[in-house]
């Protein structure tokens, strides 16, 4: 049988207190890895307990056996609906997204009504999308929403006001916290020193197209580093590599075979007995290195992975921090996570212990700003470390207590080199877009400013920006306290 942990059955008691409140829709957001699947199966299971019926809505086969397993494990009976699950009659179903779009439309005596429909990874679910499609045939059930990173690329709300179906949220513990209570082991970043070269590289939809990334990243010495840096710093460790293409991933899996390490490639089309011994395998040896193309980003649950190889550049902060967050998770003598971030995710995103402000609304994610203290180099392994530090917690290596790389260099390794990237370096890199949205004071100057970020639609984050200010302007006024002087 599963049970609550503290900071788990407080969630469950702050949502309860959310419906009594009368709120229809409330989305908890928790980090990869902090067990929001026990929650909502707890949830789930509590309410058919009430003689309610409850849906658990995911939209891959591991999420659906990953609900199944927890709902087995909390003694509920269940059903599954996918094209080839034999239908139940239990008050609770899990089903794939997919096949419940497909049979609500055909849906007259009201089979697939639910009194209760919990979504898993919410951040899919928007009124035009396939989760609206089963959603929308539920209308007048109460919902309940689940995110580690409840944001989308395309910048669409998840509240009723914007484009989605949620009307509240709740936040349990921060990744940092999670951390400190042996949740989650910590990250330790290694971010290439120069950028991959991305500047002929199309996107469509605010992300990269995928067959121009291919070319940009498929290459042998960008894979060849990613062997060396694996090699120095998770060797023989479990690591998933995460890549832009099958294809990628397969050659991805011949230069580590090359180098003497075992490993496979994953792909949607992996039959089902032959992930799972994959997975089995990284787990206890027997496998290295398990090459992916979106199969593991979402929902996985592999607590043995060590390293997390980052070789797919994206925009989207969703995957970048659910990919990261597949290594993260705590496991019996594990004290770290490493990623080894080729793709200069971490760079484009910020770090993934970076305490986010989330919204329903859509608008921009603002992180809360931290202290820009200066850095320097450990000597012996090239990680960043505080400028006034004298041991490095990573290798041992003692250092000058003023010496070191200037402080914020980041050319000082040679290309291709890989070195921590500290909170103090992300900071570095939130402050001066700070500053360029400061100086940016006119519509013309903020659409300018947004095509350099290469925005999907820089005019309307020029709009939402000069809303913002005015409203912050009015704000001020209001409350007598000066002229607004930017933002």
């Amino acid at each position: 049988m599963l049970s609550l942990l503290d900071y788990q059955d407080a969630a469950v008691n702050e949502l309860g207190a959310a419906y009594a409140a009368g709120y229809q829709a409330p989305l908890f957001v928790l980090p990869t890895g902090g067990g929001k699947t026990v929650v909502f199966t707890y949830m789930a299971m509590r309410a058919a307990a009430r003689g309610r019926s409850v849906l658990l809505l995911g939209h891959r086969r591991e999420l659906i056996g990953q609900m199944s397993a927890a709902l087995k494990r909390w003694g509920c009976r269940h059903g599954i609906i996918t094209p080839d699950a034999r239908p139940t009659n239990d008050r609770v179903q899990v089903g794939m997204v997919q096949t419940l779009a497909n049979r609500v439309r055909l849906d007259r005596g009201g089979r697939y009504r639910f009194d209760f429909v919990i979504i898993d990874e919410a951040h899919h679910a928007t009124r035009k999308s396939t989760w609206g499609t089963v959603l929308q045939h539920n209308a007048g059930a109460k919902l309940l929403g689940v995110s580690a990173t409840p944001c989308r690329l395309d910048g669409k709300g998840l509240g009723v006001h914007a484009h989605g179906f949620f009307d509240h949220m709740v936040l349990g513990p921060s990744m940092s916290e999670l951390i400190e209570r042996g949740q989650l082991v910590r990250p330790v970043v290694y971010a290439p020193s120069t950028s991959i070269d991305l500047s002929g590289v199309k996107k469509r939809g605010g992300d990269f197209v995928v067959s121009a990334l291919a070319g940009a990243v498929d290459r042998a010495p960008i894979t060849g580093d990613a062997v060396e840096h694996y090699r120095r710093f998770a060797d023989r460790r479990s690591a998933i590599a995460f890549t832009v293409t099958v294809e990628h991933a397969a050659h991805v899996v011949e230069q580590f075979k090359a180098a003497g390490y075992q490993a496979a490639i994953l792909t949607g089309g992996t039959p089902d007995k032959e992930r799972a011994r994959m997975i089995r395998d990284l787990g206890n040896g027997g496998l290295h290195v398990l090459a992916s193309c979106n199969v593991v980003s979402e929902g996985t649950d592999i607590p043995a992975v060590f390293a997390a190889i980052l070789l797919r550049p994206t925009e989207s902060y969703a995957l970048a921090m659910q990919q990261i967050g597949r290594a993260l998770r705590a496991s019996p003598g594990k004290d770290k996570a490493v990623i080894l971030d080729h793709a200069d995710n971490v760079r484009r995103h910020g770090l993934p212990t970076d305490e986010v402000e989330w919204s329903l609304d859509g608008l921009e994610r603002n992180s809360k700003k931290r202290g820009n203290a200066p850095t320097k180099f450990c000597t012996g392994c090239r990680t960043y470390m505080p400028l006034a530090a004298t041991i490095c917690t990573e290798c041992g290596t003692e250092v000058e207590r003023e010496g070191g790389a200037a402080r914020g260099d980041f050319i000082r390794t040679r290309e291709g080199q890989l070195v921590e990237l500290t909170p103090e370096m992300a900071a570095q890199i939130r402050q001066k877009k700070a500053s360029e949205l400061k100086g940016a004071r006119t519509r013309a100057e903020l659409i300018a400013l947004g095509k350099s970020r290469n925005y999907k639609n820089p005019r309307y984050w020029a709009d939402k920006i000069i809303e913002e200010r005015q409203q912050y302007s009015a704000n001020r006024k209001t409350l007598n306290l000066g002229s607004y002087r930017g933002r």
